[in-house]
């Protein structure tokens, strides 16, 4: 038996049993969903496991545990162990962690401050074994935030250094589950137009009018990030929700609509933005916006399950991703390892830290609809910053969508983790509700 435990606390995740996290180098709400097809990629399934296994075999797995560990310091091999970091940011420990949760989580916030870094991903050599009740309060929560709402079901997993360390399903939805998870596509399409920013084909602060001529002769220009970080000034129309209606012909009518505000003035979170960022995509790609995302995000990642409906023609960009919690997980894994997934890099550090770092922290964010909704007075590219420490570095950045689904990356513990559900009462109430469990997950984890 190899020194690391066999219990599921232990396991792997996101790739073959066996596999190591990789060594780091250093929404909010919406209202769409649609049907969509599956891809066809290969991919290696998790066997699935109940968190009331850990109820009846808690006892049995904290003495087989207990023997692996002895083992351990015994110095016997272990083929599993993670690679080690290399930080090039202060980590705060585990008390400044927890004082900046306290001072700047879900909730108003005064700093302005536009900070340009995220705080380094913590990682230990073997995974800490955790009491299986650590989460239970959590479990309750999404228990109660499920049945509350009369949802089918609802999942949540926590992972810690590249192994799944909980899990927890209750009704019909699963980690496997398709579901339409709104606005956290945002995060998607946002890191697919980052790749072209890493090849130098784009520069964030470039004018969209620079591919698409529609937009030509603003004054003052809108730029990628404006459009990334909801200040351009670009207003939500009808073609959004047309599902049978071509993405390059709504972003012609955005184009034509006038201005909520001159680009750059004011935070106004919204669709629209991400239908140009989408429409962007495809002329870069010379493709449709779905396989352009497929290429360079989801195929590699080996998110085979997420799918947008509408495509090839009228997929949502900002809110028409239809995606499971194990797939989504491998998005959030490569988030956490800076752009790094089981060995391959996807985006570069600096990408990862515009992915995360807030980028309206020079606007007053306090009247947005959508941030009283979230609670979160920042914005990143297409996530929520949901917690900052006192430099205004990123410690928490979620990707939450207005349907509920919630996943988060915690750097400060080098951990992530994602509330799987769908909840169609609207964002003013789903968001709220998953939110108030990953809190709840989030400092469950921390406090140990």
């Amino acid at each position: 038996m190899p020194c690391r435990a066999q219990t599921r606390i232990c396991r792997p995740y996101g790739g073959a049993r066996g596999s190591t996290h990789p060594g780091l180098p250093t929404e909010g709400p919406d209202r769409d969903s649609r049907p969509v097809e599956r891809a066809r990629v290969p991919r290696v399934n998790l066997p699935t496991r109940r968190a009331s296994t850990w109820r009846l075999w808690g006892p049995v797995a904290v003495c087989v545990l207990a023997s692996a560990v002895a083992a351990c310091s015994a110095g016997r091999d272990d083929p599993g162990g993670s690679a080690g970091t290399v930080a090039t940011v202060p980590l705060p420990g585990p008390e400044q962690a927890r004082a900046a949760a306290q001072a700047t989580g879900p909730g108003p916030s005064s700093s302005t401050t536009s900070p340009g870094a995220i705080v380094a991903s913590s990682t230990t050599a073997l995974p800490v074994a955790l009491d299986p009740m650590v989460f239970s309060g959590a479990d309750r929560a999404l228990d109660a935030r499920v049945h509350g709402a009369g949802l089918g079901g609802g999942a949540m997993i926590i992972v810690r250094d590249g192994h799944l360390i909980h899990e927890h399903a209750t009704g019909s939805v699963g980690r496997q589950t398709p579901l339409a998870v709104a606005s956290t596509a945002k995060w998607l399409t946002a890191a697919t137009m980052m790749t072209y920013v890493d090849e130098g084909r784009a520069g964030l602060d470039d004018p969209v009018s620079r591919w698409l001529p529609e937009f030509a002769g603003e004054t003052p220009p809108v730029t990628l990030r404006q459009l990334l970080d909801h200040t351009s000034g670009v207003r939500d129309q009808g073609c959004l929700w047309n599902t049978g209606g071509k993405l390059a012909d709504c972003v012609r009518l955005l184009a034509k609509s006038p201005r909520e505000f001159p680009a750059g003035t004011k935070f106004s979170y919204g669709n629209a933005d991400f239908h140009v960022i989408g429409r962007v995509l495809e002329v870069l790609e010379g493709t449709d916006f779905a396989s352009v995302v497929q290429r360079r995000i989801t195929g590699p990642l080996g998110m085979t399950a997420t799918t947008w409906p509408g495509a090839p023609v009228g997929p949502s960009p900002a809110a028409g991703a239809r995606t499971t919690v194990d797939d989504y997980a491998r998005f959030l894994e490569m988030i956490l390892g800076h752009g790094v997934h089981q060995g391959r890099r996807l985006l570069s550090e600096s990408s990862v830290v515009e992915l995360a770092r807030n980028q309206v922290g020079l606007y007053d964010t306090s009247r947005d609809y959508s941030v009283g909704i979230t609670r979160i007075p920042r914005y990143s590219l297409g996530a929520w910053p949901d917690v900052i420490d006192p430099s205004g570095a990123t410690v928490v950045v979620s990707g939450n969508g207005g349907k509920g689904f919630y996943p988060w990356v915690d750097f400060s513990t080098g951990s992530y983790g994602i509330i799987g559900v769908q909840d169609d009462r609207g964002p003013e109430v789903a968001v709220p509700a998953s939110q108030k469990v990953a809190v709840q997950a989030r400092e469950a984890l921390a406090s140990r």
